[in-house]
């Protein structure tokens, strides 16, 4: 069975992204934690989850009873936690609990991807978010990532033309979501062009409008 490549520590974790486009990834787990037990039996040695894992990540384990210091550090309070940094070990972002390996793909590139936004890595934010929306239609994330595709893509362009072909996209596809609320100053702004939508091909990433 393959198995994932955890670096010793987060300082080889930090060393070993120098130069790339991956993150250290740090996963807290408690070996009395039924969910932590879940995640590394059941999660952690899906194939897709590892290819995904080594493409986008440094990941680095540590033991929250044996290393109280380092979960201190970053204020872990329940695990299974998973904390995505930055090259100089800082929080970027978090998420917590048990997922499915296909749920944790999807969880895994809203992350990366709201890391690189924070970063302003912006090229890379879209890139990613294109990814995951046509990957993982099926997921309940794909609002979230929508609406930070539309701003990483607002950034680049110098306006907000993406924000209002977003909102049009989430009012059509999720009109209860959370993120079609926060997407409402764009949404009574028209489009610059013809809505295709996702009954008609791809996703907002590439291209349906």
């Amino acid at each position: 069975m393959r198995k994932l490549d955890w670096r010793k520590n987060i300082m080889s974790a930090m060393e070993d992204i120098s130069g790339g486009t991956r993150l250290p990834l740090v996963f807290f787990h408690n070996p009395d934690d039924e969910g932590c037990r879940k995640v590394l039996d059941e999660t952690l040695t899906d194939g897709t989850v590892i290819t995904l894992l080594e493409r986008e990540f440094s990941p680095v384990m540590v033991n929250t009873v044996i290393d109280k210091e380092t979960a201190q550090k970053f204020h872990v309070d329940w695990t299974p936690a998973f904390i995505v940094l930055d090259e100089q070990g800082h929080e970027l972002e978090r998420f917590v609990g048990y997922l499915p390996a296909r749920e944790l793909e999807a969880q895994l590139q809203l992350s990366k991807g709201l890391a690189l936004f924070h970063l302003e890595r912006n090229d890379e934010t879209i890139a990613l978010f294109d990814e995951m929306i046509e990957k993982f239609p099926e997921s309940e994330l794909i609002p979230e990532a929508e609406y930070f595709l539309g701003a990483a893509s607002s950034k680049v362009q110098g306006n907000q033309v993406r924000m209002v072909e977003i909102s049009h996209i989430l009012t059509e596809k999720y009109p209860d979501s959370v993120w079609t609320k926060r997407c409402t100053p764009w949404a009574h702004l028209q489009m610059q062009g013809p809505f295709v939508g996702y009954d008609q091909g791809g996703s907002a990433g590439s291209g349906a409008y």
